[in-house]
């Protein structure tokens, strides 16, 4: 039996989404996830990076699902989450919300051009050597691995597909696969970033959880380079500090902010939040 069902299309500096409201209990969920490959398909499809439902919830003012646009589950998306919250607030609900992915409690909150969303991790950095290039493996709310390199800046996109692919693909070191960031640094605290996504399997406009990877790497590479400096006897302690990091994706730019304190003798990165806008491209009706 087909199901007509109202989408609106988002994106979040580029990263797009088809955004459907899952709340009324006659809304087709099955129907819908088992069609995601077709909707996300951008030649006979809607097109876009993933699908987005705002499902209800007993205990948070919604649950948010997100499957990648092959149709596998992503765990947490940043821009997602933004985009999802701000099509939350245009159908009534308040514009400070409290929301539920993955069974982890999320906070976020509307503003007139650009949601902020409040990440309740703790990401614990692990530097990988691989091919004599050094990886950070960050799990921000899902599976990253991070390079900063300056000649990331003139490399095309082809390489960072190529490249990306391996690294994705590399399941003896990343079981489940990883998200991956090619990142240059363009001031002290901005980045430029190109992801190549898990799941959607290319390169995307801009990833959210990956800028939040980027910008915990970009500080714990400060700090790791300056543990190595000094004496193995005497390393310094990581600086206790506020950061503001932007990001700049191809689609646009998103911003992070987090804090850095010492725990038991390392760095603990926390009180995470990632900003940026997120955009209602259009509304339509698709049958499933």
């Amino acid at each position: 039996m087909s199901h007509p069902i109202d989408f609106v299309k988002m994106h979040g500096a580029g990263n797009d989404f088809i955004v459907m409201d899952a709340r009324p209990a006659d809304f087709p969920v099955a129907q819908v996830l088992n069609r995601i490959p077709f909707l996300c398909h951008h030649r006979t499809g809607i097109g876009a990076d993933g699908v987005l439902l705002l499902l209800p919830s007993d205990e948070t003012d919604y649950t948010m699902q997100y499957l990648n646009a092959d149709g596998s589950e992503a765990g947490m998306c940043g821009n997602g989450a933004r985009c999802l919250a701000r099509f939350a607030v245009d159908r009534g609900l308040p514009v400070k919300l409290v929301f539920t992915a993955n069974q982890i409690r999320y906070r976020a909150e509307v503003f007139d051009h650009y949601v902020s969303v409040f990440f309740p991790v703790k990401p614990e950095p692990v530097v990988k050597i691989i091919d004599d290039v050094t990886w950070f493996e960050i799990n921000s709310g899902t599976e990253h691995v991070v390079s900063i390199d300056s000649n990331y800046m003139k490399a095309p996109n082809r390489f960072f597909r190529e490249k990306g692919r391996l690294i994705r693909n590399r399941l003896d070191l990343f079981p489940v696969g990883a998200n991956v960031n090619f990142a240059s640094v363009l001031e002290q605290n901005r980045l430029r970033l190109v992801t190549y996504e898990r799941g959607v399997e290319d390169l995307t406009l801009a990833c959210g959880t990956g800028a939040i990877a980027t910008a915990i790497a970009r500080c714990h590479a400060g700090i790791t380079e300056n543990a190595a400096a000094d004496s193995e006897a005497h390393p310094p302690p990581p600086p206790e500090a506020d950061h503001h990091i932007q990001i700049d994706c191809p689609g646009g730019p998103l911003e992070v902010s987090f804090s850095v304190v010492r725990e038991h003798g390392k760095p603990v990165y926390k009180n995470i939040i990632l900003y940026g806008p997120a955009v209602t491209v259009y509304e339509g009706r698709v049958t499933i």
